[in-house]
């Protein structure tokens, strides 16, 4: 912030209320500037600060309490450019303007002539009660310790030309006008810190978001190639073996191989899908149709269609499973009122039938990859009473999947509940099973595909469906997923 060394036009009589209505104009102009002109508004309100002292050069340095209340001895090891930071220059460089700052008295009066030194004035005042002191010099941000810290202004002021005499009469001048303006310089000079503070902390989180971005398309990258290679090396290795070996291949390992390379298939399809359908889930594109639905029957019917998967897959690769040889899965669904009684009432909402389908669909396969020793898989349906915020009725502690949707008070819901006897997620990743990508480490979650998207997408419909969906977890002992949904809003 250096302008060149002009002559600065004096008026024969300084108008303090002029120079407080042009230092208003400036701080306005100060709080809305860009970055490349909050150098340029410095500049112009330290060139109207001389001209209504009458002074031909100056500049204004920042600094913190902690010099300010420092004895004047403790600074004499600390360089100038550690002790202060530029704000605006005018006829000076930092090389004249530092160390003549560091001669002056810094705890002592707020306007100061130093002795033997005529036509220089400093003049001290408070800017803002706290700064963040990376805005000052690094050497406050690295070796003071404290975040924040009281911020001062430095302004020195230099009369050159003429005679000692003329240049203490303009000094002891500038003495009585300085007080009249305190409050409108230090607020302009603050609006010029606070717009550059805020463009800081813009760059900051753009450079934030382009390395979240960054991460992303590696973890995306990442997973998708692992997701993309087995399916990919399964067809080609068949597929080449048929074109290489096809006159010494039986009926049967033909029809083994294409069996193969059809389900690697279905895979690489699945991951297309899910990619593009949590894109367009994120990105808003995919609206809800909300028609009466029956849970229920919703629900057996997911169910029907995950026995089916799982008696197609053992006939088709003639074994049994891990899971058959401890014993089969059961699936219980369960029907219940507000009191946590059974009942036959048929739990009927406005929703979007085929997407909350898929909601089902993803947690019941879940349950089953999860449970290696089988066993039985409840699904509970009930009534609800959502309170302010969406919190449980008492009944659960709630873990929620972060950013749900609000929720009006007493508001009536429906709950689906999916829990499992399986292998349960850890607590520290507990709250990150919603997240795109995220999947539970451990020997078993390594050994079932997926891309780790099929909640990230449960998690988007259920909102959707401005409802809520988390989780429960005892590590070793299964998992609980609970949905809510509202009964009868309109969509």
């Amino acid at each position: 912030m250096e302008a060149q060394d002009e002559p600065v036009y004096v008026p024969p009589m300084p108008d303090v209320t002029a120079a407080l209505l042009d230092f208003a104009q400036l701080s306005q102009r100060g709080g809305l500037a860009m970055p490349n002109e909050a150098g340029l508004i410095a500049i112009k309100l330290l060139e109207r600060l001389l001209t209504l002292c009458n002074a031909q050069r100056g500049t204004v340095l920042l600094t913190t309490q902690h010099f300010i209340g420092s004895e004047q001895s403790s600074l004499s090891s600390i360089s100038p450019r550690k002790m202060f930071r530029s704000f605006a220059l005018y006829g000076m460089s930092d090389d004249e303007a530092m160390p003549m700052a560091a001669n002056f008295m810094l705890d002592g009066p707020d306007i100061q002539v130093p002795a033997g030194k005529p036509g220089w004035l400093l003049w001290r005042l408070p800017v803002t009660a706290a700064f963040p002191l990376g805005q000052i010099t690094p050497y406050m941000q690295e070796h003071v310790g404290h975040a924040i810290l009281p911020l001062y202004a430095l302004t020195l002021l230099w009369w050159t030309g003429g005679d000692d005499c003329a240049r203490v009469d303009k000094v002891e001048h500038a003495r009585a006008l300085l007080p009249r303006v305190t409050s409108a310089f230090g607020a302009a000079i603050l609006n010029v810190l606070q717009a550059e503070r805020i463009h800081e902390l813009e760059m900051a989180s753009d450079r934030k978001a382009l390395r979240e971005m960054e991460l992303f398309k590696a973890e995306l990258l990442a997973t998708v190639s692992h997701e993309l290679r087995s399916p990919l090396a399964s067809i080609k290795g068949y597929a080449a073996t048929l074109l290489r070996h096809e006159r010494r291949i039986s009926r049967e390992e033909r029809r083994e191989f294409l069996l193969a390379i059809n389900e690697a298939s279905d895979r690489l399809e699945v991951v297309v899908n899910r990619l593009l359908e949590v894109s367009q889930l994120e990105t808003g594109t995919i609206e809800i149709e909300r028609v009466p639905v029956n849970l229920e029957f919703l629900v057996r019917e997911a169910i029907l269609v995950v026995q089916e998967r799982l008696l197609e897959k053992q006939n088709e690769q003639g074994w049994r499973s891990k899971t058959d040889e401890a014993g089969e899965f059961t699936f219980v669904v369960q029907l219940e009122n507000e009191r946590g009684e059974r009942t036959s009432a048929e739990p009927v909402i406005l929703a979007d039938r085929m997407r909350l389908r898929e909601v089902l669909d993803n947690l019941l396969e879940n349950a089953v990859n999860y449970s290696p020793e089988g066993g039985a898989i409840e699904v509970i349906i009930h009534p609800v009473l959502a309170f302010v915020g969406g919190e449980p009725d008492g009944r659960y502690e709630r873990v929620d999947s972060g950013g749900s949707a609000e929720l009006q008070a007493q508001q009536p819901m429906m709950e689906i509940v999916v829990r499992d006897r399986g292998v349960g997620i850890p607590p520290g990743q507990l709250r990150a099973i919603f997240d795109r990508f995220h999947r539970v480490d451990t020997r078993l979650t390594r050994e079932v595909n997926g891309l780790g998207l099929g909640l990230a997408i449960c998690k988007h419909i259920i909102e959707l469906h401005d409802g809520m969906i988390w989780a429960e977890s005892e590590f070793g002992n299964g998992s609980t997923f609970h949905l809510w949904l509202p009964i009868d809003r309109e969509g």
